[in-house]
């Protein structure tokens, strides 16, 4: 339930309020009653409500005053305002602070409760608009890992090019200005690996949580680096020392090392691990295994070519791939090659789209038989590299209706009528056929095309999102069953199965 604080110094006003609405009715719970601003200063802050409901004229900090000094804080508190008939300007001086709702007393039920139906649903959007951000970040933490995992496994297979292989990966990671740590713990045995790998990410959480760790892991020394983000490292090192793994056999030793560059520290770590057959990523805290085989070289030699080739020797390159993946054993390797060889590709390849990398690698995920493995993943390659090779010229009309789409995708009205009259000023029918002789498709597929890829977007960014929510920015309203139809019918799956997939992954 969402929390709610009264504050007025009139006593027969907020109480009256307190008790004329059915609150829980609404799904707030009224926490407190306060009967001027200082007091509700301190109650706000103590027990940070969703909503305040103030009255603009107080003793002690006026409304006005309480919502400056709260917008000063983190708190995201909503406020609506009380106000008499002449005090109207103070209201609008609070909207500068973010306030979008007032009451005019005398106010009644009714009006109340629209008022805070409204509160309700922005702080609805707004709270999924936080999650969604939160979760892309996350997901940019751990794409940053799997990014340094394909760049650890690359490296371990291209002896002496590792200023090329930098360059490759120079648009996620500053490998010259930014100075690095890396710490080495010896003797760590591999049955204790997880628990110390638990211990590092506690610490990590509670004095670095922005800061990502990487890892290597290799004959019972793990090499943990990160960015350099303060001065001291006296309280890291300490930790450090202090930790305890009970299970393993010997007593732990500990080094720490400062990098002026991620370049330096790369190849000093690349220089310890290539003449190893197996190693162990640390990706996000959980390890990755890795293989040191000639076919990671092979494999990487292969992504060169299918870069640059063009589309008849494209079959012959993945055929070439299929004869390679075919002589692994090894499940979990083939996984790792393919896709460390997708994000590859993705990393080099502007026009790889993203959303479809994605989709494939869920799919891979649930896929356990070898052969299986290495069809899904020839017959993906082969689609994407060549949809990505198509240069199609649009004309200036048609090249407009795409980018209005993309613009104005959650408007349940848009139609390519409405488009021609209003926005280009043509015929329709003209424009119509313009449409598909150009891309091939009516433009009704091409806007539920569109629809159910930006709803992919949304939903892989955020899991957490509300099927409601995620129609409603894709242009299908308030109309969550319509648009759970048209999903299904494009992808074969329902919203909720779409998310199931996406965190099982």
């Amino acid at each position: 339930m969402l929390k709610l604080i009264i504050a007025d110094d009139e006593r027969i006003i907020r109480e009256t309020i307190s008790t004329l609405i059915d609150w829980k009715s609404l799904g707030i719970e009224l926490i407190g009653l306060c009967k001027d601003g200082i007091e509700a200063y301190h109650m706000i802050l103590d027990e940070i409500p969703d909503i305040v409901l103030t009255d603009i004229k107080m003793p002690g900090l006026s409304g006005l005053e309480l919502i400056e000094k709260i917008s000063q804080t983190d708190s995201v508190t909503q406020f609506v305002i009380l106000s008499g008939f002449g005090e109207f300007e103070y209201a609008k001086a609070a909207m500068r602070y973010g306030v979008r709702h007032y009451l005019l007393k005398p106010c009644n039920e009714t009006q109340i409760i629209d008022s805070m139906r409204a509160v309700i649903q922005e702080h609805q959007h707004q709270k999924a608009f936080r999650q969604m951000h939160e979760k892309q970040r996350r997901l940019l933490k751990t794409f940053h890992s799997s990014i340094m995992t394909t760049l650890i496994t690359d490296g371990i297979s291209s002896p002496d090019q590792n200023t090329e292989l930098f360059k490759t990966y120079q648009n996620y990671f500053d490998f010259v200005n930014t100075r690095y740590e890396l710490c080495y713990i010896y003797y760590l045995e591999r049955k204790s690996l997880a628990e110390y790998l638990t211990q590092l990410q506690r610490f990590q959480q509670m004095y670095s949580p922005g800061i990502p760790y990487y890892g290597v892991y290799v004959k019972n020394t793990l090499m943990i680096y990160f960015e350099c983000y303060q001065e001291s490292f006296d309280s890291l090192d300490r930790s450090i020392h202090g930790f305890t793994i009970p299970g393993n056999s010997v007593s732990l030793e500990y080094k720490r090392v400062s990098y002026e560059s991620l370049s330096s520290l790369l190849n000093n770590v690349f220089s310890k691990i290539r003449r190893y057959e197996r190693i162990y990523c640390i990706s996000d805290f959980k390890i990755v295994p890795a293989y040191n085989h000639n076919l990671m070289a092979q494999i990487s030699n292969l992504t060169d070519n299918l870069l640059s080739t063009d589309h008849y020797v494209l079959e012959d390159l993945i055929s070439e791939l299929r004869s390679l993946l075919t002589n692994i054993d090894d499940i979990a390797f083939s996984k790792q090659m393919i896709s460390n060889l997708m994000l590859n590709l993705a990393s080099k390849l502007p026009s790889f789209p993203p959303i479809a990398v994605t989709e494939f690698l869920l799919q891979l995920n649930q896929i356990d038989q070898a052969p299986a493995i290495v069809d899904a993943a020839c017959t993906t390659l082969s689609s994407l590299l060549s949809k990505s090779r198509k240069t199609t010229i649009y004309s200036a009309a048609v090249e407009d209706i795409i980018k209005y789409v993309e613009s104005n995708l959650d408007n349940p009205s848009l139609t390519l009528k409405w488009i021609a009259e209003n926005h280009l000023y043509m015929n329709v029918d003209y424009i119509s056929k313009r449409f598909i002789k150009e891309t091939g498709i009516k433009f009704s597929n091409y806007l539920a095309d569109a629809r159910i890829n930006k709803a992919k977007s949304l939903l892989s960014a955020d899991t957490t999102l509300k099927i409601s929510y995620v129609a409603e920015q894709v242009g299908c309203g308030y109309n969550p069953q319509y648009f759970s139809q048209i999903f299904k019918k494009n992808t074969g799956l329902t919203p909720s199965e779409y998310i199931r997939r996406i965190q099982s992954f």
